[in-house]
């Protein structure tokens, strides 16, 4: 049995065990201690600047900061440290930091970031955010009395207003910046009228979307897109592309319906209906009118036009001798479409004038046109009328005779009449007579006011500007007139047309054209690719319009 021990022994155990127990506790401290240090340290770089090791690589990254110190990207599903240096503030990711006495921005919803674009850095503090106008454009506005008004159910023109944060300033508001831009009270007031609704009508319609109010009028329930007209003749796929629907991208800012007068004196107008429709601003669009294919008449659908096309590919398919009365633009592009199609048609193209096209155009891009058919055998007679035209069943198969002022007869199994457009104004006979020339367009000044009237313009294949009637130039005017509406409204000095060097692409087929581009003569490859391949479908259809091309 051992003894026991004494009680200085027992003393001296105890102690040495409160010492180790201590000793345990003091390292067990230390190790949790240093860790959360280190974490600390950790969390404190994340999101802020380090200077580079001696060791980092000599090529700098290209966002290098004036300071030299390279940012440093927070691990994933870690939070930054509140720890931010005064000296150096770290930007919120995706943006740029505002430069001193620049106006600071609110935090706007990430479902917003995509929308909206800040001032730039370089803006004077509180600026408007003019040089942004075409993304507010496409977020489109609706001007009512009180500034803007919120997006209407049912229209699909994309005018919702977007949200901004219950955190926001009035200053950085897009509704408030875009009403200090263009919100006087003659633009909340402002109703534009427009009458047609071809490459004109379209163009200055999308270009005061979302800015001034205005209702755009059409017979049809479609835009033409008559630029693909002569290929849709010969290719049963194509027609279907070159019909896109007003209501889609311009919702109830579009209204079906014919003209049927125009009152100037009381700023109203009538349609067929009965019905009146006041205006502010008055814009004659109505374009020009043509024989099938060229056009189509405005009486029919969208899905009759097309069977009409489809129908016509399939007497061409099926015809051995064409001939087409006509060689303008549109007589020369048919003849490149179907030889293109169909290599080994008969073709003839009688044309009353004794050059193609018209005396516009360069003669070397006449002969360089005349070249590229008479390679497929195409037989041109020149300055010679065709006198039974109005005998003569077009654009339907039945063998017949065209016999033209010289003399000349031409068998055919296919006549198609490809003679030109006569513009469109009949209607304003009645109060705008006076304001007709011999050839039916409206006079215009250089601001296409109408002659002698006020806030009345008119814009096109319809007025009289002494240039080529295409729809390029109908554009220009179209959207020129818009912006001018623009500046009358906040009583700016209106900017007039000048005419430009003229321009011109003749399309041969998907593959094959001549263009002439500022006195220059170019071939196939380049207008391929500018306007053969397609005919500017895509463009139409998601540039201008906004809607997918159908398939």
């Amino acid at each position: 049995m051992a003894a026991a021990a004494s009680p200085a022994v027992i003393a001296r155990i105890l102690k040495k065990k409160e010492q180790e127990k201590k000793h345990k506790q003091h390292q067990h401290h230390h190790h949790h201690h240093r860790h959360s240090h280190h974490d600390k340290r950790r969390g404190s770089h994340q999101g802020t600047s380090r200077t580079p090791s001696p060791a980092t690589s000599p090529k700098q990254s290209p966002t290098t900061s004036p300071t030299g110190h390279y940012p440093v990207s927070p691990r994933r599903g870690s939070h930054p440290s509140p720890r931010v240096s005064p000296k150096h503030p770290r930007p919120r990711r995706g943006s740029s930091p505002n430069p001193v006495g620049s106006a600071s921005l609110p935090s706007l919803p990430s479902s917003h970031t995509n929308n909206l674009l800040t001032p730039s850095s370089h803006s004077p503090a509180g600026s408007p955010v003019e040089h942004h106008d075409r993304t507010i454009t496409d977020l489109t506005f609706v001007f009512g009395k009180n500034g803007s008004a919120p997006h209407k159910a049912g229209d699909h023109s994309r005018d919702a207003s977007p949200k901004v944060s219950p955190g926001a300033s009035p200053k950085s508001s897009p509704k408030k910046s875009h009403a200090k831009t263009n919100g006087s009270e003659e633009q909340a007031n402002a109703h534009v009228v427009i009458v047609g609704g071809g490459y004109a009508g379209i163009a200055i319609a999308r270009k005061l979307q979302g800015k001034i109010n205005f209702t755009l009028i059409d017979p049809k329930e479609y835009f033409h897109h008559h630029i693909g007209a002569l290929r849709s003749a010969v290719r049963t796929d194509f027609a279907k592309k070159t019909f896109i629907p007003y209501d889609a991208t311009f919702g109830k800012r579009f209204k079906q319906g014919r003209v049927k007068d125009v009152n100037t004196s009381d700023r109203t107008i009538i349609l067929e209906t009965g019905e009146t429709m006041s205006y502010t601003h008055l814009v004659l669009a109505t374009g020009c009118t043509g024989p099938f294919p060229g056009r189509v008449d405005d009486t029919i659908t969208a899905e009759e036009a097309i069977s009409r096309y489809n129908n016509l590919a399939e007497q061409i398919e099926t015809a051995d001798k064409i001939v087409i009365v006509g060689g303008g633009v549109a007589g020369i592009e048919l003849t490149g479409e179907i030889l293109s199609a169909h290599k080994n048609k008969n073709v003839t193209v009688i044309h009353a004038h004794q050059h193609l096209i018209n005396d516009d155009v360069l003669p070397g891009m006449r002969t360089k046109l005349q070249e590229k058919l008479a390679r497929y055998g195409v037989t041109f007679i020149l300055d010679e009328r065709v006198k039974n035209l109005e005998e003569v069943a077009t654009s339907v198969s039945k063998p017949t005779t065209v016999k033209t002022d010289a003399g000349t007869e031409v068998s055919a199994d296919l006549v198609i009449r490809c003679t030109g457009v006569k513009p469109n104004t009949a209607v304003f006979a009645n109060n705008l007579g006076g304001k007709l020339d011999d050839s039916g367009r409206i006079k215009v000044n250089e601001l296409f006011e109408v002659t002698g009237l006020e806030h009345v313009y008119a814009i096109g294949g319809c007025n009289d500007v002494a240039e080529v009637k295409m729809p390029r130039h109908s554009t220009a005017q179209g959207e020129l007139l818009a912006d001018n509406i623009g500046r009358k409204l906040d009583h700016k000095e209106m900017k007039p047309h000048t005419q430009g060097q003229l321009m011109m692409e003749i399309s041969l087929g998907p593959n094959s054209g001549v263009s002439q581009v500022k006195g220059l003569i170019l071939g196939s490859f380049l207008t391929k690719y500018r306007k053969s391949k397609d005919l500017f479908v895509h463009r139409f259809w998601k540039k201008v319009m906004k809607q997918e091309v159908p398939h």
